[in-house]
């Protein structure tokens, strides 16, 4: 029986969209949806190149938007008959070292109803400015070395009830939310292992550069709360632990094929 698998997200001015879509796509991604929330330049113009798999929303509403998008992405999913679906922001990316697709992934948890995956914090590598180019997985190659105790969780959409985090779902039969460790969680996963020894980890590139700190994450409100963040002085300080081309080596040069090949179409 073949799976049929959605990502979610809700994006505003993400530099990084279209290699974004291409990552998911290339791990084996059924569709892509996308709720473009008021972004200058539409998404819907931007995603022209992917014929096929890519769906776009525009989404105007102010405020805190984030659960209820959710929300309504758990009954598009359903509706859509979705096997399983995962939310994600734009500045992550899910990246499976011990999997060869999505799928291999979601049938190993077959038993389950939720699946949390944790992060993995990424750095700016310094970087005062945007990169000129480059993909972003390509110009961020420093992290922390372990995984980050926060999660996202692949959810089965019929057995969703509502949302009160950005991190699961609450589900019907909560003894089935589980995690890659096999821990029953929720928002947080304790596992304090290094990134190399985990079957799979959602890359968080957090800050990005400088200047892409202060565009996404201090000149616009949250979409959780809507409310302004402090700004972090010591941003050059965090998650630059290691060097960690993992991600880069092992996607950048698919990710980059496909963007080219549809280009030329």
């Amino acid at each position: 029986m073949s799976l049929k698998t959605i990502l979610f997200t809700n994006a505003r001015d993400e530099d990084n969209i279209i290699e974004w879509i291409a990552h998911h796509l290339i791990i084996g991604f059924d569709i892509i949806y996308i709720f473009d929330h008021k972004s200058i330049i539409p998404i819907k113009e931007l995603t022209k190149i992917f014929k096929k798999g890519v769906i776009v929303e525009r989404y105007n509403i102010d405020g805190p938007i984030k659960l209820q998008l959710m929300v309504k992405a758990a009954k598009i999913a359903q509706s859509a008959g979705a096997d399983w679906m995962l939310y994600l922001d734009a500045d992550e990316y899910l990246v499976l070292n011990k999997f060869s697709n999505v799928k291999q992934l979601l049938y190993q948890f077959h038993q389950a109803d939720s699946i949390a995956i944790n992060w993995l914090m990424f750095g700016t590598n310094h970087h005062k400015y945007i990169p000129k180019k480059g993909l972003l997985i390509e110009n961020y190659t420093s992290s922390d070395l372990k995984l980050d105790k926060h999660v996202k969780s692949f959810v089965r959409p019929s057995q969703v009830i509502k949302a009160i985090t950005p991190h699961y779902f609450v589900i019907k039969q909560p003894n089935k939310m589980t995690s890659l460790n096999g821990k029953q969680c929720t928002s947080f996963n304790e596992w304090n292992i290094s990134f190399e020894l985990s079957p799979a980890f959602i890359a968080h590139y957090v800050y990005q550069s400088e200047e892409m700190y202060m565009k996404r994450k201090i000149l616009l409100p949250r979409d959780d709360n809507s409310q302004f963040r402090h700004i972090e002085h010591d941003i050059h300080q965090k998650h630059n632990e290691c060097n960690n081309t993992l991600v880069k080596d092992k996607y950048a040069k698919y990710i980059q094929q496909l963007l080219d090949k549809l280009q030329k179409i």
